[in-house]
């Protein structure tokens, strides 16, 4: 009797790789056509979740200084307790990642279709695509971008641009003003 071949499985690059690389890695994948896009990740969000990071980081190390200090290695309350500093590491991880995850991952990509915009909680599934031949015109006022689907402005996408950062600000204005321009 034949053995029936098995279907190929997907397999993880990131697998065999140490547990860390496994954790705060993500698989890539090949962007398409990358010459034709413009994407702009939450680096300024990341910002916030890697200095939440620290401090956890930093609680960890205080918390557990100061527990040796005051009671020493010998002690019987270090030695029963000297584990409930490290803690603060779970949250501390878990912000790690989604700094990560922010670097990473776009909030605004430009492609030659239109705007996409990425929400911040499950941005496969809640995907958000403008098409350029539905913006009329664009108005950027500080960190708010909004794009207006006709001269009378009563219909349109308003998005804040924190996330992005401020040095991101002029490029996204020019990129969009530029293709709105051109067509």
């Amino acid at each position: 009797m034949a053995k029936k071949p098995k279907a190929a499985q997907p397999v993880d690059p990131r697998a065999g790789a140490n547990p860390l690389k496994r954790i705060f890695d993500s698989p890539t994948k090949p962007v398409v056509e990358q010459e034709k896009e413009i994407r702009f990740t939450r680096s300024a969000q990341a910002s916030l979740f890697f200095f939440l990071g620290i401090i956890c980081t930093m609680i960890c190390i205080g918390t557990l200084f100061n527990e040796y200090v005051n009671w020493g290695p010998w002690h019987a309350d270090f030695k029963a307790y000297w584990w409930m500093s490290l803690i603060p590491l779970i949250p501390a991880a878990i912000f790690f990642r989604i700094g990560i995850h922010c670097v990473r991952h776009a909030y605004i990509i430009l492609t030659p279709m239109g705007v996409e915009l990425f929400p911040f909680w499950k941005p496969q599934k809640n995907l958000q695509v403008i098409f350029w031949s539905d913006i009329d015109h664009a108005e950027f006022d500080g960190d708010i971008m909004k794009l207006h689907y006709n001269k009378e402005e009563t219909g349109g996408i308003i998005s804040s641009l924190k996330p992005i950062g401020k040095a991101n600000y002029p490029l996204l204005e020019t990129a969009i003003n530029g293709r709105l321009t051109s067509s």
